[in-house]
């Protein structure tokens, strides 16, 4: 009896789906749905968080020649929900290529991000290229949250429903850096220059690095910090530190970007460092055989810590939870 009962639920669902695959096929029916669903996954957390992080989302559809047929926009100012789906109702049966690009402020997105030919009806594929909207370098903008996405061949049938599901990538990197004199002297922001160098300031339709000259990312926050000194009971002088955020387009496998502090008033370098390499290595040991791409795509913010030690040689660092010390002959 009981295995009876059990049959009846998967008996019904599988009635039900036939019906709404019959309605598809009369034309005095509802028209099949066919729908984009999006993903945000593509996280450490490993969790969907497009429902409540995404706000606006614009869909460019490309048919098999590679041209631009038509543009859909989503906007919400509250949250998506779990059960959102674009409707794309209107396209005729055929294939296509789905390129999304999406923020959590149009506006700020407007504002900082351009595309190299706009996109009009007719446009190209391969003409799609997303640039930073900025002609400064040094760069100090606060960069608003951006995802891509995109799918080819996807296939409408006639009479048939489709779904298309299009994961995001978060293409924005946050750094928040602290640096800190060991002897307690006092750090003056103007004393100091902090810079992140890369070649991503263009991206192409797949979300790609394009071709480049290095803009060097500098911060968009800076404060002079005082910390007290609770580790030691017979000290008493607080520690000085300078904090800094600053954020960088998509980090790739093989760009040459690079991590720089400087004393501007000495006119000395105090740390030059492959910064891809240093993300690489002071990953968790959790995530040490996935591959560095998914890593730096997955992850988007970093927490970086600098002391430095006599004559202000930077003597460790720590990335996210890893610290890595080093003698003077290292850097």
């Amino acid at each position: 009896m009981n295995r009876y009962l059990r049959q009846i639920p998967a008996l019904m669902l599988g009635a039900a789906l036939s019906l709404n695959a019959a309605s598809c096929i009369y034309e005095d029916m509802e028209p099949c749905p066919v729908e984009v669903r999006f993903v945000y996954d593509y996280n450490m957390q490993f969790a969907d968080a497009f429902p409540h992080r995404v706000k606006d989302v614009r869909l460019y559809i490309f048919g098999q020649d590679g041209q631009l047929l038509d543009t859909r926009q989503a906007t919400t100012s509250d949250a998506f929900g779990d059960n959102y789906r674009m409707n794309l109702q209107g396209l005729d049966p055929g294939t296509y290529t789905l390129v999304a690009w999406a923020t959590d402020d149009a506006p700020a997105a407007q504002s900082t991000y351009a595309f190299d030919q706009s996109p009009a009806r007719g446009s190209q594929l391969d003409d799609m290229h997303l640039h930073l909207d900025t002609d400064a370098d040094p760069c100090a903008l606060y960069l608003p949250n951006l995802w891509h996405g995109w799918v080819k061949d996807f296939t409408i049938e006639p009479n048939q429903p489709a779904l298309a599901t299009i994961s995001l990538t978060q293409d924005v990197k946050r750094f928040r850096i602290l640096l800190q004199n060991g002897d307690g002297t006092r750090l003056a922001a103007a004393d100091y220059s902090l810079s992140i160098s890369a070649t991503n300031s263009h991206l192409d339709y797949d979300n790609s690095p394009m071709d480049s000259e290095p803009l060097h990312y500098t911060p968009h926050y800076t404060e002079e910090a005082v910390l007290d000194n609770d580790t030691d009971a017979d000290r008493q002088t607080p520690l000085h530190a300078l904090v800094a955020e600053m954020n960088t387009l998509r980090l790739t496998e093989g760009s040459e970007t690079r991590f720089l502090v400087r004393n501007e008033r000495e006119g000395r370098t105090l740390f030059d460092i492959d910064l891809l390499r240093y993300l690489e290595l002071m990953r968790l040991e959790q995530y040490a055989d996935m591959p560095l791409q998914e890593y730096l795509d997955r992850e988007d913010s970093y927490q970086i810590i600098l002391l430095l030690g006599q004559d202000e040689h930077v003597i460790s660092i720590q990335i996210n939870q890893w610290i890595m010390v080093f003698n003077e002959t290292e850097l």
